[in-house]
């Protein structure tokens, strides 16, 4: 009979806040942002780095990722990127200045 004090003394449980990027314990090139939480902090649903998949991890499975890169602010992206938000609406026509997108 295993003594549930000792196991629970072992676990390495964190909290994550909004925001946070993380990595999975099991598979630390698995990364991801922390996007929302349930179960009062036990689960939480993370965004993984392709930007479209979102999956919810326990607590005890992920971790913080220290070696995670935040994109540039804008006014330090040397970059020739336009970023397009999808969110507005805007009308095209063939006088419209696009810089380079369509």
């Amino acid at each position: 009979m295993s003594d549930d004090s000792t196991m629970r003394s072992d676990c390495e449980c964190e909290f994550f806040n909004f925001g946070d990027m993380v990595r999975s314990r099991q598979n630390p090139n698995l990364t991801g942002q922390v996007i929302g939480d349930r179960n009062w902090g036990s689960e939480y649903q993370v965004r993984l780095a392709d930007g479209a998949t979102t999956i919810w991890w326990h607590g005890v499975e992920m971790e913080h990722d220290p070696e995670a890169e935040v994109p540039p602010a804008k006014e330090d992206d040397t970059t020739n990127v336009v970023r397009v938000d999808f969110t507005k609406s805007r009308g095209l026509r063939p006088e419209t200045i696009t810089g380079g997108a369509a």
